[in-house]
Formats: C-alpha cells, sequence, structure tokens
C-alpha cells in the first residue's frame, strides 16, 4: 500500500494515509531467513518409540517372579514360613521400631523363614499430606539408604547367609515420589537378588511336590472397613483367578480368611502396619489405629496346604 491523502470534511481538510506498521515489518520478514519448521509426525513417533524402548530396557519392574523355596529353607521337609513386611513406614514418627527390628530379627534367625515386602518401607512420599512432610524422623536420603542397608543384609548379610526376601512389591509413598521428581526410590533395590514387582504382581512358589501361586497388591479396588479382606478377594476375582493366596497392603489392617472357591482353598491376608504408635493420622480421619504388622503365612512341601498368622511370633512358634 503506498502513502495517499483523504479528504475528510467539507472544508477540504485532507489526511495523510501511510502503510500500517504491520506491512514494513512484512516487508522485513520478506527478505530474511527465518528458518521454517518441518514437522513430521512419523519422524515424532520414531523418536517417541525409540526413547520408550530405552526406558523399558532400564525398567525395573516385573509382572511375576518364580522362587523356588527349596533353595532357601534349611530344612525343606518342614512348612516354610512368608512374613508379609508390608507398611514398615521407616522414617516416620509413628513406627514402632523396636517391634519392627525384632521381627526382622526373628526372620533372620530362624531356619525356614523369608519374607516379602509389599510395599511402604520407607515412610516418605511427595503426597499432598500434612504428615508425609511433617512427621518423619529422618530426611528422605537417609531413610532410603537405611531400607538399601536393611535389604542388602536380607540378601544374604544375616545370620543364615541366604536370600531372604522372595520379592518386593513398591508402594504408593515410594512410587509417588517417581512420578513427582522422576528419582525411581526402587533403584535402591537393584542389587537385590528379588524381583520388584509394579504394585501388583504374582509370586510363583515351588516347594518340595507343591507349587503355590499368590497374588500380590500394595493396594487394589473393592475396600471395605466393614469386610477388610474384600480387597483380596477382588484381587483373586479380578486379576489372579487361580492364586492360592491373595495379600494387599496399604490399608493398615490386619486380618486373614481361608475360603473355598471354584473348588480349592484360597486364603486373602490383610498384613498391618508398623506405623501404630499414636495413630493421630488414623484417628483424626475416622480411620481408626492401624493393627500392627507381622502377618505371615506356612506353606507345606507336601502337601497343598497353608496357614495364616496374625503375628509373627505365632507363626514361628507353630514351625518350630
Amino acid at each position: 500500500m503506498k502513502e495517499a491523502r483523504l479528504i475528510i470534511n467539507p472544508q477540504g481538510t485532507e489526511k495523510v494515509i501511510r502503510p500500517p506498521y504491520a506491512s514494513v515489518v512484512d516487508s522485513v520478514l520478506a527478505i530474511g531467513d527465518k528458518k521454517e519448521m518441518d514437522i513430521s509426525w512419523r519422524n515424532i513417533f520414531g523418536e517417541m518409540k525409540q526413547t520408550a524402548d530405552t526406558w523399558k530396557e532400564i525398567y525395573p519392574y516385573q509382572d511375576e517372579t518364580h522362587v523356588n523355596l527349596d533353595a532357601i529353607a534349611e530344612y525343606p521337609d518342614k512348612p516354610f514360613l512368608i512374613w508379609w513386611a508390608s507398611d514398615m513406614h521407616i522414617g516416620n514418627v509413628d513406627t514402632e521400631y523396636e517391634i519392627l527390628q525384632r521381627h526382622i530379627e526373628l526372620i533372620e534367625n530362624t531356619p525356614n523363614c523369608g519374607l516379602v515386602t509389599v510395599g511402604d518401607d520407607i515412610d516418605f512420599g511427595i503426597l499432598p499430606r500434612f504428615e508425609v512432610r511433617f512427621m518423619q524422623t529422618a530426611t528422605p536420603m537417609v531413610q532410603a539408604w537405611t531400607a538399601k542397608d536393611l535389604m542388602a543384609e536380607f540378601n544374604g548379610r544375616n545370620p543364615r547367609g541366604k536370600q531372604l526376601v522372595l520379592a518386593h512389591v513398591i508402594g504408593n509413598h515410594t512410587h509417588s515420589m517417581m512420578q513427582a521428581t522422576g528419582v525411581l526410590y526402587e533403584e535402591f533395590y537393584r542389587q537385590s537378588k528379588a524381583a520388584i514387582l509394579p504394585g501388583l504382581g504374582q509370586m510363583f512358589l515351588n516347594y518340595g511336590e507343591e507349587n503355590y501361586e499368590v497374588g500380590l497388591a500394595h493396594k487394589y479396588f473393592g475396600r471395605s472397613r466393614l469386610n477388610v479382606t474384600l480387597e483380596g478377594k477382588r484381587l483373586m476375582e479380578y486379576h489372579y483367578p487361580n492364586a492360592d493366596v491373595a495379600v494387599v497392603g496399604d490399608f493398615h489392617k490386619s486380618a486373614f480368611e481361608k475360603f473355598n472357591k471354584g473348588g480349592k482353598t484360597r486364603l486373602v491376608v490383610r498384613p498391618g502396619t508398623y506405623r501404630v504408635g499414636t495413630g493421630l493420622f488414623e484417628n483424626n480421619r475416622g480411620w481408626g489405629k492401624g493393627d500392627l504388622g507381622g502377618s505371615c503365612t506356612v506353606f507345606y512341601p507336601d502337601k497343598h496346604d497353608f496357614q495364616a498368622f496374625n503375628t509373627l511370633e505365632e507363626g514361628i512358634t507353630f514351625i518350630k
């Protein structure tokens, strides 16, 4: 557009009309060397797939694990006890450290015993709740390194000189750290000899003449305060229909139920927690104080049977 004159009133007053500023900019850009974007969704898909493939190669989780208890049991013709070490919450002010230490040492010093961590072994997580930030006895780093040292002990540096931990299940406290920061807490299990299940998975046990299938989850749908074992039954019904035993943590309630379904005997276990000091958090929300952990199950090598106990002391007395 060129400069022009426009009469704006009856007196013949003229106004000069000049090209708008935008046209000047256009003329400058027209002779520039602006880089043009060349986006191809196919190329981007390829790059995304390459990154995803790399992540899967280093992904530390697996959906199932096979465990041969004969390799761990000192007396393979006798029953074997598994401690469901769920919701230890190492690092919380309400954790019962003396009881937890006693249970750890019971497992380490008693033949024919092992354990599975069922999530929230440390307390710290990046969650929108006050107690995660302000009810800690140690920094996140100290909690994580404490768990790392404990797992090294369970994996061979113990009085029995054996790998005692059979599997790890991650919990919502530790997984929240990855979601919010990209830091994977489970990296501290990298040197563990046991498989890491991503909050949900199967453990196939071979012991003597028997095979057992165990469904594991830190949490699952179907939670009920009136029927504490319902969550484990839902895990069997919708995810692991062939499971002999289902173990679900997170709820901080301890219970077990043995029943018949589909022509076979089954067992559901809720392992409780070690965060039971004052119960401030649970009581404040009307949940009631949590139940002390120590739930365990005894498996037989010569008959397809299992027996649950709410306390570790009862279970160990039974196998002795």
